[in-house]
């Protein structure tokens, strides 16, 4: 265990706590149980006994989490604490659990937990594992993901504070809507840059890791096209084009496309995809075009 992990816990970030307990980024040896990834598998969700998602966690500095199951019987791995050589050497006997779990769609369930507030986060397949003597026993898990946030002022699905999300309101839901395209959206801007150069840099670079480790575990609705939009702010060409790179998505149809703060919207590979911004529809049909020409050669060079 990682004892500068445990004594930085009340400083961390909630994403740098949650990269920190993936299993098999851990353990290199790990055998996950996941076997697909994608927004449409069924899971087994945590509930109450009212039926509602359960959060878990018992270390007080830990990230709260949703919990899901990828199959039933892993429920019981919260019932007690591993050790890091159980985990390792993936020690795990199957046994009877008293907990109880609903059946959904993972998308379905991240979409129910839109308004539960910045950063929620679910944890597939959790154990606890110890972490030392008179310490709360952490929730690590098979794989993180991310439930964006809707904000009832811009009405869009959001994974960053709301603050700087005002722009959005050009982008009529009703258009959205109509064209059937799903969107969820990082913002960054100056507003929270330091001033001085190295802290600067520091942050940046602090938030390139964030959106590497997020933007890949966010499942995404199916529609005429699927985007993660990270917005950049920065007014500074050469640190919005450090951002800029091909991040792998959680479902195989989306794709993360950049807005820069001189409006030019560009691909992962920094592929210029041209549009005209005087109204809703030159900017949506081009980026649907876009990804579409795109899955076509994909699955032609499957071929």
């Amino acid at each position: 265990m990682d004892l500068q992990f445990l004594m930085d816990l009340k400083e961390l970030p909630k994403w740098n706590i949650l990269k920190k307990e993936v299993l098999d980024l851990e353990f290199p040896f790990y055998q996950n149980h996941i076997r697909s990834r994608n927004s449409y598998q069924l899971i087994h969700v945590l509930v109450n006994e009212k039926g509602e998602p359960q959060k878990l966690r018992k270390n007080n500095d830990d990230a709260h989490s949703f919990v899901a199951f990828t199959e039933v019987q892993l429920a019981c791995r919260i019932d007690k604490v591993f050790s890091k050589e159980e985990i390792q050497a993936g020690r795990f006997k199957p046994e009877p659990h008293n907990h109880s779990l609903k059946m959904m769609m993972l998308g379905e369930f991240i979409d129910s937990l839109k308004t539960e507030g910045l950063s929620t986060s679910v944890k597939l397949n959790p154990l606890f594992m110890e972490v030392g003597k008179g310490v709360e026993p952490l929730l690590y898990a098979e794989e993180v993901l991310f439930a964006p946030q809707y904000d009832d002022f811009t009405h869009k699905l959001l994974l960053t504070d709301a603050e700087d999300a005002k722009a959005l309101l050009a982008l009529n839901p009703k258009d959205q809507k109509r064209f059937g395209i799903e969107l969820v959206f990082y913002m960054l801007s100056t507003r929270e840059l330091p001033s001085e150069k190295e802290d600067r840099e520091a942050f940046l670079h602090s938030k390139i890791e964030e959106l590497a480790f997020m933007g890949s575990r966010v499942p995404l609705k199916k529609g005429s096209g699927s985007f993660l939009v990270v917005v950049l702010n920065l007014e500074n060409e050469l640190e919005e084009r450090a951002f800029i790179r091909d991040y792998p998505m959680f479902d195989s149809y989306g794709d993360v496309i950049f807005v820069t703060s001189s409006l030019k919207m560009l691909t992962g590979r920094l592929e210029d995809i041209h549009y005209n911004g005087e109204k809703v529809d030159t900017i949506f049909s081009p980026l649907i075009n876009w990804q579409q020409s795109k899955l076509l050669r994909e699955n032609l060079g499957r071929w």
